[in-house]
C-alpha cells in the first residue's frame, strides 16, 4: 500500500510541480469523486422510488421520477465536461515542461492520464467506503479489512510490473528489444491477476451482504444500494489493477 501511495505522490509533483497546477489537478479529481458519490446517492434515491417504505400516489411517483431523470442527466453532462477540463489542464501543464523529445513527451502524457485516473479511482474508493459506513457500519468495517488486503496485493503486483518494465527498457537500450507480444502479455496478465485476486475480496463482501440481509440487519432498500456500491468497488479494484500496470509502463518509459 505504501509503495502505491509514494509512487502516485512522487509522480504528481514530478508532472505538476507548481502549486497552481497541483490545485487544478486536485480540482479535476475532486469533481470526478463528487460525481461518483452522487451516483451512489442517486442509486439510493432510485431504491426509495422502487422500494418505498410507505405507499405513494401516482402523481408523487411521477414527480420524483422526473426529478431523478433530471439529476441523472445533469450528472452525465458534468462528467462529460470534466473530461474536457482534464485535457485542458494537461495541455497547459505538460506543454510548459516539454523536453523536445517527442517520444518522452508522449509517455509523459500517458503517465499524466494514468495518474489522474488512478487518483480518481482512489478518491472514489475512499468516499464510497465512507458511505458504506453510513448505510451499514458492520459492512463498512468488513469492506475496510478487505480493502487493506486488496491494496497489499496490488502493491505487490505494481512492484513486479516496475521490474518487468525496467527490463524491457534496458533491452531496448541494448538494441535487443522484447517483442510487442511479450510486453503486452506481461502487462495485461499482471493486471488480470490483480483483478482476479481482488475479485475474491468482492465475493467475500457479497456473501457478507447476503448474510446481513438474511438476518434483517439491512433493509431491502439499503441492501440494494450496498449491492450497487459493492459493484462499484469491484469495478474500482479492477480499474486500479489494470491502471497501475499501465502507469508503471508509462512512468518507466517517460523517464
Amino acid at each position: 500500500m505504501k509503495s502505491i501511495a509514494s509512487e502516485l505522490w512522487e509522480t504528481t509533483f514530478d508532472l505538476f510541480p507548481t502549486r497552481r497546477e497541483s490545485r487544478m489537478i486536485m480540482g479535476v479529481i475532486s469533481l470526478a469523486v463528487t460525481i461518483s458519490v452522487s451516483e451512489i446517492l442517486m442509486a439510493h434515491f432510485f431504491s426509495l422510488l422502487i422500494l418505498p417504505t410507505e405507499p405513494r400516489s401516482t402523481k408523487n411517483l411521477i414527480i420524483l421520477g422526473i426529478i431523478f431523470l433530471i439529476l441523472f442527466t445533469a450528472l452525465r453532462l458534468v462528467s462529460f465536461g470534466k473530461e474536457h477540463y482534464r485535457l485542458n489542464v494537461f495541455e497547459k501543464s505538460l506543454e510548459n515542461s516539454r523536453t523536445g523529445d517527442r517520444v518522452a513527451d508522449s509517455w509523459r502524457w500517458a503517465t499524466a492520464m494514468e495518474l489522474t485516473s488512478l487518483l480518481t479511482l482512489c478518491g472514489r474508493l475512499f468516499f464510497v467506503s465512507v458511505l458504506l459506513f453510513f448505510f451499514s457500519p458492520i459492512f463498512g468495517i468488513c469492506n475496510l479489512i478487505v480493502g487493506i488486503g486488496v491494496f497489499q496485493i496490488l502493491s505487490w503486483r505494481l512492484k513486479k510490473q516496475f521490474k518487468s518494465q525496467y527490463k524491457f527498457k534496458e533491452k531496448q537500450r541494448t538494441n535487443d528489444p522484447a517483442s510487442n507480444a511479450e510486453k503486452v502479455r506481461t502487462r495485461v496478465i499482471s493486471g488480470e491477476i490483480g483483478s482476479l485476486l481482488s475479485s475474491a475480496g468482492v465475493i467475500i463482501l457479497l456473501g457478507i451482504l447476503l448474510l446481513l440481509f438474511a438476518n434483517d440487519a439491512v433493509t431491502p432498500a439499503k441492501a440494494f444500494v450496498l449491492f450497487i456500491a459493492l459493484r462499484m468497488v469491484g469495478q474500482i479494484y479492477s480499474g486500479l489493477s489494470s491502471g497501475l500496470m499501465r502507469f508503471a509502463r508509462a512512468r518507466v518509459f517517460s523517464g
